[in-house]
């Protein structure tokens, strides 16, 4: 686990990298393009962005392609390892949301894939329904990484208030 967290640290510390490009250029970072929505929304970021800012947030893009495994199975250990330890504390109904919670994270992974491609097309010139599909997508990822931080940290709060 430490393995996949420093592996997630180490990505998350590229995308700032990138993210800085894009609001260097005078843009907003990537997640206004990734819930921008409309195409309209999409053109107006690229245009912002010119050049400098669309290189980084391709760049962006394609290093997301490897992003995925690394936090989608750092999340599921996670919310397996809270189940776990509900289970221990003999909390049931807690520890059976743990599958769901670990297969929800690896959800989030294919919706992040479903974006980024929509994105990267956007990018490449196309339009039509391609912004509110990667809007749809990424809030789909987001909902079930919420839901799962949220359930680890339920997890660890009750584990808090039964050793009280």
């Amino acid at each position: 686990m430490w393995a996949l967290t420093v592996g997630v640290l180490v990505q998350l510390r590229l995308f700032l990298s990138l993210e800085r490009r894009m609001r260097r250029s005078g843009g907003p970072g990537i997640i206004p393009f990734e819930l921008a929505g409309a195409p309209e929304r999409a053109t107006r970021i690229m245009d912002t962005w010119g050049p400098a800012g669309r290189s980084a947030a391709r760049h962006s893009l394609l290093l997301d392609y490897a992003f995925p495994p690394t936090y989608a199975s750092l999340q599921a250990l996670g919310c397996t390892a809270t189940a776990e330890a509900a289970a221990e504390r003999g909390r049931r109904a807690l520890a059976a949301w743990g599958g769901p919670m670990a297969w929800g994270q690896v959800a989030a992974a294919g919706f992040d894939y479903i974006e980024n491609t929509a994105l990267l097309l956007i990018l490449a010139g196309r339009g039509g329904s391609l912004p509110a599909l990667a809007r749809r997508a990424a809030l789909a990822k987001f909902a079930l990484l919420f839901t799962g931080w949220g359930y680890m940290l339920l997890g660890v709060r009750r584990r808090d208030r039964h050793v009280a």
